[in-house]
């Protein structure tokens, strides 16, 4: 059953659904809350919404990166296995 856990993020209360890992809703939006508070420092704007959106935005950056690494690691790691399985086969015929 999932209950309703309360969170601050960039000063404002939240009411969220925690599931099944209230612990994993609590780090999600305490990096959230991060997130904002290093826009918030950093810029001169005091809205809210903007904040939130430059936050998301720098969030959804690192995010990409990451996914754009991890495919180029995949490709990378297939690449080594499509030649060290083509060496093996030369080797085991020679």
């Amino acid at each position: 059953m999932s209950e309703f856990i309360e969170v601050r993020i960039h000063g404002q209360l939240f009411k969220l659904r925690a599931g099944e890992d209230e612990a994993y809703v609590r780090s999600l939006a305490a990096h959230v809350d991060e997130a904002m508070q290093t826009i918030a420092k950093q810029s001169k704007t005091v809205s809210t919404e903007r904040i939130a959106i430059m936050a998301a935005l720098n969030v959804t950056d690192t995010l990409f990166q990451q996914k754009r690494r991890a495919s180029l690691d995949a490709k990378s790691t297939d690449e080594r296995i499509t030649r060290l399985v083509t060496l093996s086969d030369r080797l085991l015929e020679g």
